[in-house]
């Protein structure tokens, strides 16, 4: 008996040590974590265009203006770290993000993040797992956000992992009712 309750005790501690071992890949919790942000990234695919409506300053720092005919508000950013649209209300439950930007330099940012952000009691609030990635190329990609509740308000944010260089384009969001435009942003610094 006694020695049956050793081998017992011997098998629960080799069976925690295997256990213990097998919960450490090699990884640390934080990657972890890394990892599982990522994942909810929608990931932009290539192509895509913007053309510019008449009257939108291109030069601004950062600036927004609504084609109501098309349902679409182009905002341009020149020389930027993280910035908001003023919200916009869309048509359907989905809207469709075009956009491009560059970096100062060229391997400085290689990719920036659209996000969607819902009006909510005192402020906004992120909308859960609404963040497309860009690549900082230059070139267009474009990607849609689902699930969106016709009639409520949204703005999109434009950031990046950099705290030091700044990033330069366009986006366009199409499939809206309304948005609210923002004042033309002049100032080539940072805001």
């Amino acid at each position: 008996m006694k020695r049956m309750k050793s081998l017992l005790a011997l098998g629960l501690a080799l069976a925690m040590a295997a256990f213990c071992l097998t919960g450490c890949s090699g990884s640390s919790e934080k990657e972890a974590e890394s990892e599982a942000v990522e994942e909810t990234y929608i990931a932009s695919q290539a192509g895509g265009s913007i053309t510019w409506p008449e009257g939108l300053d291109t030069s601004a720092t950062f600036a927004s203006q609504l084609d109501e005919a098309s349902g679409t508000l182009y905002v341009v950013f020149n020389s930027v770290q993280n910035r908001f649209t003023n919200y916009f209300t869309p048509a359907g439950d989905s809207i469709t993000v075009t956009s491009y930007a560059t970096s100062e330099k060229d391997t400085a940012t290689t990719q920036y993040l659209v996000t969607l952000w819902e009006e909510a009691e005192g402020g906004r609030a992120y909308v859960n797992g609404h963040t497309i990635e860009f690549a900082t190329g230059g070139d267009c990609a474009t990607a849609t956000f689902d699930g969106l509740t016709p009639g409520k308000n949204y703005k999109i944010g434009i950031a990046y992992m950099s705290g030091v260089y700044r990033i330069s384009g366009g986006l366009s969001v199409s499939g809206l009712s309304s948005a609210q435009a923002l004042e033309a942003d002049t100032n080539t610094e940072a805001a």
